[in-house]
């Protein structure tokens, strides 16, 4: 169970190196925003100089000439370039851009970093070349009294602070080295040769340069060939829009973590061993006792010096044996935490789990009870139909009725018409019946009317009834085709759930196992601390 628990010992101790790296990035970039912070702090209080200011605010409104200005402002720029030895040279321009005045080394034009005009801040460009030297150069707004921009001061410093920087090798070995670089014009560029003169930045490193200079920080382990070639911790450089990077063979970064493990290992084997070599060294002086004879008194003098040689050669061993316990110790004691961590995130995903997994039953619930509803809703959508059907077949019939009252009032029509002729001819005996039908044509002719109306009435609501039937029709498909929906996504939910069980029973055995792991690495932490008393315990009761 040790042996099976160096494992994620040696990844939490890989992990602790690379952290040491990306801490380094840190340090180094805390280091380089210092250092920029404080560049752009000198060229804003040159800037700022009140009578060096004022002169450029009335060259630029021409109250001086350009002879004059040069001539007054010259010893209080040579002042403010005296100030600091990294400062080498300072390229004033007016409120047009155009050159005014430059002290020390000349600043081409196309090199300077001139700040925005809407912006109060110094900005620092990347190292330019200048006579086979590196230089930095800083653009500083001058702003009058009103907040208004007159001018720009460029400020041309060394980059020598910067590359004691780069070329620190503290705590990054034989192989580790810092690189700084940029992007420009879409490419990405180092800023000093590497440690192996190279100037030439392979794909990862332009790759992580464009991260850092995006803002990115991390860690990166270059693999070539299947074997990890270095790894590259890098991070963003907040004073500018560089980037920074740290970067280790992984065999030296990682150097005193095998060291470790190898320790580590053959502690359990020495542990092992070392209680037999302890009680060998430690009796084989009692016995030597038991059977030297004292007969001579040089001969025990001798022996005397023997055993007191020999049983600090013991006491040595055994200081040395309980510092190396007390590392095991130290080490079971980290890994018992980290596996106790495991498994109390293995009881978290357990319970996410099962959370999910109620939440998956509840929706298959409620698809069952959508299901039932849309075929309860199907049933009722067919009744409608079948009872729309009977009903176009009543208002047939109902139409053939009106039908045959229509033919009988047309009948009766043509009945009361005789009767009225049949009258007029029988003279005065007649006019009675001539009136009685008369009143019965009425009759017939509103009865006539009516069973128009009502065949009108009847026609419409064939229609109404056909498209009602239409929709039902079309109703029973939509459920259909919804009811089937509901059936897959049931099924779909079924095996959700089955996925989600089996996620819960895997993550209650990943933590069961993990805790009893711990158990089995606390038993052993034990083991080794009573063994470690009672081996003391004798010891001092030997000595």
């Amino acid at each position: 169970m040790a042996f099976a628990s160096v494992s994620p010992l040696y990844n939490r101790l890989k992990e602790r190196e690379e952290r040491n790296l990306q801490s380094a990035v840190l340090l180094r970039t805390l280091v380089v925003d210092e250092f920029l912070a404080g560049a752009k702090d000198m060229a804003l209080q040159i800037a700022s100089r009140t009578r060096a200011r004022n002169l450029l605010i009335s060259y630029n409104q021409g109250e001086i000439n350009k002879e004059e200005f040069i001539a007054a402002s010259t010893p209080i720029i040579e002042d403010a370039l005296n100030q600091s030895k990294d400062l080498v040279g300072i390229s004033r321009l007016d409120a047009n851009s155009n050159l005014a005045i430059q002290v020390g080394k000349r600043i081409p034009p196309f090199l300077g970093e001139i700040p925005k005009l809407n912006t109060n801040e110094a900005i620092v460009g990347r190292p330019i070349q200048l006579d086979g030297e590196q230089y930095l150069v800083v653009g500083a707004p001058i702003i009058n009294s009103n907040g208004e921009r007159v001018g720009t001061d460029l400020v041309l410093l060394t980059t020598f602070s910067l590359q004691r920087i780069v070329k620190d090798y503290l705590g990054l070995g034989e192989t580790g080295e810092t690189i700084l670089g940029a992007v420009d014009n879409g490419e990405a560029v180092l800023f000093f040769p590497l440690r192996d003169s190279t100037q030439t930045p392979s794909d990862l490193l332009k790759n992580t340069i464009e991260k850092t200079v995006a803002g990115d920080t991390g860690l990166l382990k270059d693999e070539n060939r299947g074997t990890e070639e270095n790894v590259i911790a890098f991070g963003a450089i907040t004073e500018s829009n560089w980037g920074i990077i740290v970067k280790m063979n992984p065999n030296e970064l990682y150097a005193s973590v095998n060291q470790e493990i190898v320790k580590i290992a053959a502690i359990v084997v020495i542990l092992s061993l070392l209680g037999t070599v302890g009680m060998v060294l430690l009796l084989r002086p009692l016995a030597g006792q038991a059977i030297i004879k004292t007969d001579e008194l040089e001969r025990e003098v001798e022996e005397k010096e023997r055993l007191l040689t020999e049983k600090t050669t013991a006491l040595e061993l055994e200081q040395n044996r309980r510092i190396l316990v007390e590392q095991v110790l130290q080490q079971m004691d980290e890994l018992n935490a980290s596996s106790r961590q495991v498994a109390e995130a293995g009881l978290v995903a357990g319970n996410s789990a099962k959370k999910m997994l109620n939440l998956v039953e509840g929706g298959t619930a409620a698809v069952s009870r959508t299901l039932e509803g849309m075929n309860m809703l199907k049933e009722n959508v067919r009744a409608i139909a079948k009872q729309t059907t009977s009903l176009s077949q009543s208002t047939q019939e109902i139409g053939k009725i009106i039908l045959l009252v229509s033919e009988v009032a047309n009948q009766t029509n043509m009945l009361a018409l005789n009767a009225a002729v049949e009258a007029v001819r029988a003279g005065e005996q007649g006019k009675g019946f001539a009136v009685v039908a008369a009143e019965i044509r009425k009759l017939a002719d509103q009865s006539r009317n009516s069973t128009a109306r009502i065949t009108s009435v009847l026609a419409e609501i064939e229609k109404l009834i056909h498209s009602t039937v239409i929709a039902t029709n079309e109703g029973i498909k939509t459920v259909a085709q919804s009811v089937q929906i509901a059936q897959e996504t049931e099924l779909v939910f079924d095996s959700f759930r089955d996925v989600v069980s089996q996620v819960v029973a895997r993550s209650q055995e990943i933590s069961l196992s993990t805790q009893e792991q711990a158990t089995a690495i606390q038993q052993v932490v034990d083991a080794i601390k009573v063994i470690n008393h009672e081996r003391t315990t004798l010891i001092m009761r030997k000595h």
